[in-house]
């Protein structure tokens, strides 16, 4: 399995889908390449939760600035957005549930979770949907949340692949011992892609934070799946730590100056 890092120069994630469950997608984008496939929403309807079908829209542009970050590893993949958070970046525990709970019977093989809930009434019911997920083999890559203290869930599950940040290059991943997270990726100073004024296009800006080097790893697990598609969630982060620990020793290919422009 480990041959998979020798061939990543010639994957692109295509054939692979990604849900990003995020703030929407902006489909014009330059940075989004046209590649995303779908957009739906998380609705309250009284007590109950359905995911509905939307127009491929931003309300803030977190959710663009992670489909273009993705992009930059896998320029092939496919996105499905699914609006779970608003304008302030803030979400309703049940529209995630209820998101993650209906993912298990769509067509896809990663989850981006660039949010992340601390509340400890919720982390058993997240637990199951992240196993129901797991065993149909789509892998969650989950943002460390910004808080001090505590746990944040799904990130801190050992189920999923939980991601922080550094100042890295954008292509880099470090591996973080004895820790729930266990990944670092690129998160400071970080060009990404943005929602756009009205009658301006291919907005950008520069930030910070691990709901941006998120999609990087999301990005890169895409393309090992494009190179093998039956690929299971443990196995996927069996492989991203063996990125990391070869990078460690100095390992650098060409391709990997390619992540670090803009995807178009």
């Amino acid at each position: 399995m480990m041959e998979l890092l020798t061939e990543l120069h010639r994957s692109k994630g295509a054939g692979v889908r990604i849900a990003v469950l995020d703030t929407g997608i902006e489909g014009a984008h330059p940075w989004v390449g046209g590649r995303l496939a779908q957009s739906w929403r998380v609705e309250r309807s009284g007590s109950d939760y359905q995911v509905v079908t939307c127009e491929a829209e931003d309300v803030i542009g977190h959710g663009t600035a992670v489909a273009g970050s993705i992009r930059r590893f896998a320029p092939e993949a496919d996105l499905i957005s699914v609006r779970v958070l608003g304008g302030d970046l803030r979400a309703d525990s049940e529209a995630l549930l209820a998101a993650m709970r209906w993912l298990v019977g769509q067509n896809i093989q990663l989850v981006n979770l660039s949010l992340s809930t601390m509340r400890e009434q919720y982390a058993l019911r997240i637990s199951h949907a992240v196993d129901d997920l797991s065993a149909r083999g789509v892998a969650c890559i989950c943002a460390r949340g910004y808080h001090l203290t505590g746990r944040a869930y799904p990130t801190d599950f050992a189920s999923v692949v939980g991601v922080s940040y550094r100042e890295l290059q954008p292509a880099c991943l470090r591996f973080r011992p004895m820790d729930t997270v266990e990944f670092d990726a690129c998160g400071v100073d970080f060009e990404v892609a943005w929602k756009a004024a009205p009658g301006q296009t291919g907005a950008s800006r520069v930030v910070q934070g691990s709901s941006f080097a998120c999609p990087l790893v999301t990005g890169l697990a895409a393309r090992f799946l494009s190179l093998r598609a039956a690929l299971m969630p443990y196995e996927l982060k069996t492989l991203l730590k063996g990125y990391a620990d070869k990078q460690a020793f100095g390992w650098w290919e060409p391709w990997m100056d390619e992540v670090a422009l803009p995807p178009g």
